[in-house]
């Protein structure tokens, strides 16, 4: 070696009082040793060329121990180092690489304190943490214990009725024998030399001996209430007297098992509540599953279902949680009533709704159209409550061809598609649905990249006012034009966004076409109309909304009088104390606000009571029926409400001259639907203003 490297070795050596011993190996980059000092001036290495044969690693290790080194990492690690004639000791490695006239790594193995408990406590962690189940951590412990002394280990575990025996991985290939009732007898005795002599340890015991462990040691192990665990054999050589027989050490190993122990006891109790909802006291999802699986390996077939109660949360929101349980159990308790045969299962599937298997072909059912029995949906009493609930139910086929994961998938989305239908409702998840996932996976492939390259536009549909039969505003509505898949309908990219979280990125970006169309008509000089754009709740409800939207108008100089942001009336604007802090400060803004499908929820009134819209917009639903006169009625109380309240009223969905003549007559503001105009492309729908203008000239 040159001369930097002996001083270096040289300042290492005197570190620490008194001085550390150590030893140095240099290697080639073929793990070959070049040159070595030793730890023992009268002992010797083993005579041989490769490092690996010096130390005692298991696989994982020498793995872990060559790419410290082809690294050149920091690391260190902790192994049994042998030495010739001699047990093997336990070392620190390290690795420095060292560049002469080609790549050397000089290791440098630190001989541990030879009290080497705390080297195992240390690797009690990981023991605790890494392995799964009691047997894997004791036979861990027992691995671990070997590789610091020289010994080989046993533990018989007494808790258990079978008495199982957990060896180390020196016993790996071992096949141990059945306990008998009488050896069991003895084991609630816990007598330690009558134990050693059992025919259960004959062949780790004949083991131990022919690899010169001779001697051996019982060590019991008890929990602090002083129940017995079980035992640990140690196997040794009779001539030496090894650390693990002080008490300290014994201490602190009863102390890990006990820990152990506990956490194994801790697990079977998570894995009891894993199977069954105890709220409920009916079986677990998880459990469900399980059983389900089983279902499939015997070649059973049936249907999926998942119920939930559609008023669920407003349940819970007038009487509590307890109230939303009280529910869930009486539904279980029906639907168990209901269903007769005894492989029917029934679980929880969330906190609101239930899923249940029945033994029942699906296409039987399906032509059926067998639904839940009126026993199932009649009205429920909570707390001396009655309470009336509109059940949704997806249901899906179970047989050879679906998975588990699939079959419960299938039924979600059909119970996804239920509750979009007003009322109790069942839908069944047939075939056709496979094609209809197949393009929403596509589309949602697409979607965001549609976003970002502008494929997603504005159309402009234009608003007519009633008096003069001139465009007052238009609304923006957004339309994709795919490359791949041509024009995709706004009722599926719509629904896809807000699914996806992309909503608010799609309506910022037809807020920006907006804004840049009204820029460039002020640029040259034409006539400007107040645009519509439909706010999404998830949008709506965003902290940086108002932020966002003070930016585009900053940006494209926009004058707010020209901006109209519509809300859906049944959105969803539960909470009305931050919904009006919103719609008061684009107001402020000088911002339009407009109430889009007004009559189509169950709070209609109570909106106009609650919020200052400036516009509302009757849904088409009422349209399409003005010709009768009941709906006309409704139509005109509506009118004369809004109009009391100072806000315009803008009926959807005008298709007839007869039901425009209606629609005057009762004194409506302003008409929208196709009977005007279609939704155009802005470059077409400018034209028309454009046109509007000069005829009015």
């Amino acid at each position: 070696m040159g001369k930097t490297i002996v001083n270096y070795i040289e300042r290492i050596k005197n570190i620490g009082n008194p001085p550390l011993q150590i030893t140095f190996i240099m290697i080639d980059e073929t793990f070959h040793i070049v040159d070595e000092e030793h730890l023992d001036s009268h002992q010797t290495l083993q005579q041989s060329l490769h490092i690996l044969e010096h130390f005692i690693l298991q696989p994982a290790e020498q793995q872990q121990f060559l790419q410290m080194i082809i690294n050149k990492t920091d690391d260190s690690m902790k192994v049994r180092y042998k030495r010739q004639d001699q047990s093997p000791i336990c070392v620190q490695i390290q690795s420095v690489p060292i560049l002469l006239e080609k790549q050397y790594y000089l290791i440098i193995l630190t001989p541990l304190d030879s009290n080497t408990s705390g080297l195992f406590t240390a690797t009690t962690n990981d023991i605790i943490i890494l392995e799964t189940s009691f047997e894997n951590k004791i036979q861990k412990i027992c691995t671990e214990m070997e590789s610091l002394h020289d010994v080989v280990m046993t533990f018989t575990y007494t808790k258990e009725e079978s008495v199982p025996l957990i060896t180390s991985r020196s016993f790996q290939d071992f096949e141990t024998s059945m306990i008998t009732e009488e050896e069991r007898n003895q084991h609630l005795q816990m007598q330690g030399e009558g134990l050693k002599d059992l025919a259960l340890h004959q062949l780790t015991k004949y083991f131990a001996q022919q690899n010169g462990y001779d001697g051996s040691y019982f060590l019991p192990i008890y929990t602090k209430e002083q129940e017995a665990i079980g035992y640990f054999l140690i196997y040794m050589n009779a001539e030496r007297t090894i650390e693990m027989l002080d008490g300290r050490f014994q201490e602190k190993l009863t102390q890990i098992v006990q820990l152990l122990d506990k956490i194994s006891m801790y697990e079977q109790q998570i894995e009891a509540l894993k199977t069954t909802d105890h709220v409920v006291n009916l079986p677990s999802y998880d459990e469900f599953v399980q059983q389900l699986k089983r279902f499939k390996q015997q070649g059973k077939i049936g249907v999926v279902k998942i119920i939930k109660a559609g008023e669920f949360s407003n349940v819970v929101g007038l009487y509590g949680r307890p109230a939303g349980e009280e529910l869930l159990r009486q539904l279980w308790q029906r639907l168990s009533k209901e269903s007769a045969s005894e492989d029917s299962l029934i679980a929880r599937f969330t906190s609101s709704a239930l899923i249940m298997f029945t033994p029942i072909d699906f296409q039987t059912l399906l032509h059926q159209q067998t639904k839940l029995s009126d026993d199932v949906k009649d009205s429920f009493f909570i707390f001396d409550q009655q309470v009336h609930i509109t059940l949704k139910v997806g249901i899906a086929p179970f047989d050879a061809n679906t998975t588990v994961h699939d079959v419960v998938r299938f039924a979600e989305y059909a119970l996804a598609k239920a509750r979009q239908i007003h009322g109790a409702h069942t839908e069944f998840y047939t075939s056709r649905y496979d094609d209809i996932l197949g393009r929403e996976m596509m589309l949602l492939n697409h979607l965001k990249s549609a976003i970002q390259n502008k494929e997603i536009t504005a159309y402009f549909q234009p608003k007519y006012a009633v008096y003069n039969g001139k465009i007052a505003s238009v609304e923006a509505l957004a339309r994709w034009i795919s490359p791949e898949f041509g024009f995709v309908s706004p009722v599926e990219f719509i629904a896809l966004a807000e699914n996806a979280g992309l909503i608010k990125d799609l309506e910022l970006h037809i807020l920006e076409t907006v804004f840049t169309w009204q820029q460039q008509r002020q640029y040259d000089g034409k006539r400007i109309v107040p645009v519509a754009v439909n706010v999404s709740p998830d949008h709506f409800y965003h902290p940086h909304f108002i932020q966002n939207l003070k930016h585009l108008l900053t940006k494209y100089y926009a004058d707010p009088k020209y901006v109209i942001i519509e809300v859906t009336e049944n959105m969803g604007l539960f909470d009305f104390e931050r919904a009006n802090e919103i719609i008061n400060k684009l107001q402020t803004l000088g911002i339009v606000t407009s109430i889009d499908d007004f009559g189509v929820g169950y709070s209609s009134l109570s909106y106009l009571q609650k919020f200052s819209f400036n516009e509302l917009k009757i849904d088409r639903s009422f349209i399409m029926k003005i010709d009768e006169l009941a709906t006309q009625k409704i139509v005109k109380a509506i009118i004369d409400i809004a109009h009391t309240l100072e806000m315009d009223v803008i009926a959807e969905g005008v298709e007839t001259k007869e039901q425009l003549e209606i629609l005057k007559a009762i004194r409506c503001d302003g008409i929208q639907g196709y009977y005007y105009s279609k939704p155009l492309p802005i470059d077409q729908a400018s034209k028309l203003i454009d046109v509007e203008r000069e005829k009015s000239k």
